[in-house]
């Protein structure tokens, strides 16, 4: 089953960095910041599994610009929800990223969720609902067909390219929503494109934005097949976050965090989702 975490996570991992600087950078006059602090990076996606929440040291200041915040594998951590507690356990493999084992816990629209964290003797908390999902959700293709790259000759240009998909989907108060596209076959083939473009990871992850619409051309996929997209619905939480990375580089207001005794953020997405093939010209006429 596919996941968004990697989406969520590409975006944030700047801004939670950011974050973290600027907090010490704000302590450093006048006491260093507590080694026993740390950043919380918790999604929750509505119909999913909870499987995203990660928890890391934070970085000193003078850390070499290659430094990795060090994992923390023994935080405990609980979502409540209606006075229910779920407890999350260490994801097998994978340091500092927890799950919620069980199968009685179904992330649903309009949800409010509490967050508890503890470790090293900080306690940290949380709030956040799950958004209502986008409406409207429509393709304007519903399929992509390749061109007939074996006879390409650079000399005389490239094939002529279909045009993109363009999804669009309502979104009268301007808020943010990001796309990924993933391709949903067993064991997709390759495009020819990708060939030449040498990236081969058949995911397509969109950065937020506060538009309607969003393009997907076929130099953006990797693979032959079905693909699913789906359009996510940014909780406040995140969208805050994320408009630190954009701001003006001369603007020194701290990246909001919702997270009460440690860094970090803790948010919640819906998505809405629709199906395109990517075939070859021959197959598809």
């Amino acid at each position: 089953m596919f996941t968004s975490m990697g989406a969520v996570r590409a975006s944030l991992l700047s801004a939670v960095a950011a974050l973290v600087m600027v907090a010490c950078e704000a302590d450093s006059g006048f006491a260093p910041i507590d080694p026993e602090l740390f950043v919380v990076q918790g999604y929750l996606f509505a119909g999913e599994p909870v499987s995203d929440f990660t928890v890391t040291s934070v970085l000193p200041i003078d850390s070499d610009s290659s430094a990795v915040p060090e994992p923390i594998w023994d935080a405990r951590i609980t979502l409540i929800r209606d006075g229910a507690r779920f407890d999350l356990v260490p994801t097998s493999g994978e340091p500092g990223r927890y799950h919620y084992p069980g199968m009685d816990l179904t992330v649903r629209v309009g949800d409010l969720f509490d967050l508890e964290i503890s470790h090293g003797g900080i306690e940290a908390f949380a709030r956040t609902s799950v958004p209502e999902r986008p409406t409207g959700l429509q393709l304007s293709l519903d399929s992509l067909l390749v061109p007939d790259f074996s006879t390409f000759d650079p000399r005389q240009g490239r094939p002529d390219l279909p045009e993109p998909v363009l999804a669009r989907w309502r979104n009268p108060d301007s808020e943010l929503h990001f796309v990924v596209v993933d391709n949903v076959e067993p064991d997709p083939e390759i495009l020819p494109t990708t060939e030449i473009a040498t990236r081969i990871a058949p995911r397509l992850i969109q950065p937020p934005t506060a538009n309607d619409s969003s393009f997907v051309a076929l130099l953006s996929l990797t693979h032959f097949g079905d693909h699913w997209l789906r359009v996510y619905r940014v909780n406040q939480e995140y969208a805050g976050l994320y408009e630190g990375i954009v701001q003006d580089s001369r603007d020194l207001n701290e990246p909001p965090s919702n997270i009460v005794g440690a860094l970090g953020v803790f948010s919640a997405f819906s998505a809405d989702s629709a199906f395109f093939v990517v075939a070859r010209a021959t197959d598809g006429s």
